[in-house]
């Protein structure tokens, strides 16, 4: 059996047993009534946290991206303002993956970052104190109803920021219909099921509810979502008191896997922050685990201090939760640059990349606006580049002699051997094309909602891009012609000197201002300076028609590449 045989094969029982899997789900909901309120909760709960993230990306227009980007100059900063951006959007994987796009878009530098992380996972704690202490207290199912009409409707009916607005209120409501469903869901079990056997003197129970709240985290995407059913469950007695710390912590590690999962298809810069986030849990969670037992004492001492009920078992998880995050990063926050160093050596960046392959346009950087902006702004300036040392092989002249220093008249009037030249058409289709294709893929797949600024500068960098592209296409026939009249006895050399060396201090001004729009007047002055030749040159028989023709066309296509670029 061929490959492709195989490989229909494999879909084919794979989707026979996705199938048979959602039928036994089905069944199993069907007769356990109790068990489809606790699915359809978790199922409300994880959607309602998609809308709301959704809605705050397209509220923020940019704005959370740039302020997470200032924070990372001090370490301090960094996790205060980690902290509050994960309250502020209740996921930790959120701010994660934006910190993970800006270390693979260069925009800051991974101590930073680190330390960026290091309070995303500060904030998360802050969830599990509203649902311990609203969440589980209150009839939310009550509250969820006008949130959810004034949503659903306000989503259908509204467009721009008050769709936006519309889409936070809907997930509010899902999150607060599914916080009740799975309270109902628990409910039922009340009777039905105790973990209370589980919990036994032996250490080995603890890193087994560990690893329940890994996996729990995991399946879900959700560190949030394995915190509700853990209070939920601790909150009805199904649940004991340390095992459900137990729970907690492994929920933390469980959060790895999406910054794991982002780093995959990124860059160095995008792993080594995935590592320090691993590293950042994994030690968190093994000085928490093997503190187990201190740590619940110190928090029932300050759960006294400020006045907890004894038996205020969620609320003291959510202390528990905040006390060992904070112990964590009390611990890591001196290690930050010699974990960034480590984490540099064992994920160095590629010292031999393909010629087209992009740098930056990374997965993650997809995520955020901000970033894909960053992105796209940065790999079009590398394909920029590279098109000014192409153009300038297509000028014959040496891009150190054009793009490093303004070029001279000397530069331009060297002999020039063809052999040294390799063809335009060649270097495109290897070095411009691929990454031209690379860019395009990227633009297109941008689908963050762009604030009107970004939205231009968007559109600006894909034009200029396309430029970019044509001039080097004019290069190509222009190079052709050069290399036909190359020698010194040429009766074109003259006027192919002057064009080229007008041509390499426009392509010097650019690469020194991308911005600059007058770069044209050198060969301009060529061109008009030749046109009045040319009629003295024939008269003169200084040129046949036949090479005049020619030189008309070489400064036209000169005048069409200068164009393309200034354009």
């Amino acid at each position: 059996m061929t490959r492709q045989g195989v490989a229909r094969a494999l879909l084919s029982r794979r989707r026979q047993l996705e199938a048979l899997g959602l039928a036994a789900a089905a069944a199993l909901l069907l007769a356990r009534p109790d068990l489809a309120t606790l699915a359809a909760g978790l199922g409300l709960f994880l959607w309602g946290m998609t809308r709301l993230q959704e809605a705050i990306k397209r509220l923020s227009g940019g704005t959370l991206d740039r302020w997470l980007h200032a924070a990372t100059s001090k370490p301090l900063r960094a996790i205060g303002v980690g902290a509050a951006a994960t309250a502020l959007v209740q996921s930790s994987s959120l701010v994660t993956l934006l910190a993970m796009s800006f270390v693979g878009a260069g925009l800051v530098a991974l101590p930073g970052a680190i330390a960026l992380l290091f309070g995303a996972n500060l904030g998360t704690t802050t969830g599990a104190w509203l649902i311990a202490a609203f969440g589980l207290r209150f009839d939310l199912a009550a509250f969820a109803m006008p949130f959810l009409a004034i949503g659903l409707l306000g989503s259908r009916l509204l467009d721009d920021g008050r769709a936006a607005i519309a889409g936070l209120l809907l997930g509010v409501g899902l999150l607060f219909l599914g916080i009740d469903f799975m309270k109902l869901g628990f409910a039922a079990w009340q009777n039905g099921l105790s973990l209370d056997g589980l919990a036994g003197g032996s250490a080995w129970h603890w890193p087994l509810f560990v690893l329940f709240g890994v996996l729990a985290t995991v399946v879900m995407q959700s560190s949030h979502a394995t915190l509700l059913i853990t209070l939920a469950a601790l909150a009805g007695g199904q649940l004991p008191y340390l095992p459900a710390l137990a729970v907690a912590i492994g929920a933390n590690v469980g959060t790895t896997v999406t910054a794991v999962l982002g780093a995959l298809g990124s860059g160095a810069p995008a792993r080594r922050l995935a590592g320090a986030h691993v590293a950042f849990n994994l030690v968190t969670a093994a000085v928490a685990l093997a503190l187990l037992v201190p740590l619940a004492w110190v928090v029932d001492q300050l759960g006294a201090f400020i006045g907890l009920a004894e038996d205020a078992w969620p609320l003291k998880l959510a202390l528990f939760h905040t006390l060992f995050n904070l112990l964590g990063i009390l611990l890591m926050l001196p290690w930050i640059p010699r974990l960034a160093t480590r984490l540099e050596r064992l994920f160095p960046q590629p010292t031999h990349l393909l010629p087209a392959q992009a740098r930056y346009l990374t997965p993650a950087a997809l995520q955020h606006a901000d970033t894909a902006m960053a992105a796209m702004e940065q790999e079009c300036h590398r394909l920029n580049r590279r098109a000014y040392h192409l153009l300038c092989s297509a000028i014959l002249v040496p891009s150190a002699e054009a793009i490093g220093h303004p070029p001279s008249r000397e530069v331009v009037e060297r002999p020039i051997a063809p052999e040294d030249w390799p063809t335009v058409n060649a270097r495109y289709h290897e070095r411009i094309k691929p990454l031209m294709s690379e860019i395009l893929d990227f633009y297109a797949r941008i689908d963050e909602p762009l604030t009107e600024q970004q939205q231009a500068r968007l559109e600006t960098l894909y034009a200029r891009t396309l430029r970019m592209v044509e001039a080097v296409r004019f290069g190509e026939v222009l190079q052709r012609s050069l290399l036909r009249h190359a020698a010194p006895a040429s009766p074109l050399r003259a006027a192919h000197d002057e064009i080229r060396l007008a041509l390499a201090q426009g392509l010097n001004r650019l690469a020194n201002d991308p911005e600059a729009s007058d770069i044209a007047g050198p060969i301009d002055e060529v061109r008009q300076r030749w046109q009045r030749r040319l009629a003295e040159h024939l008269r003169e028989h200084r040129l046949d028609p036949w090479l005049a023709s020619s030189l008309l066309n070489d400064l036209h296509q000169a005048s069409r590449l200068i164009g393309a670029l200034a354009a």
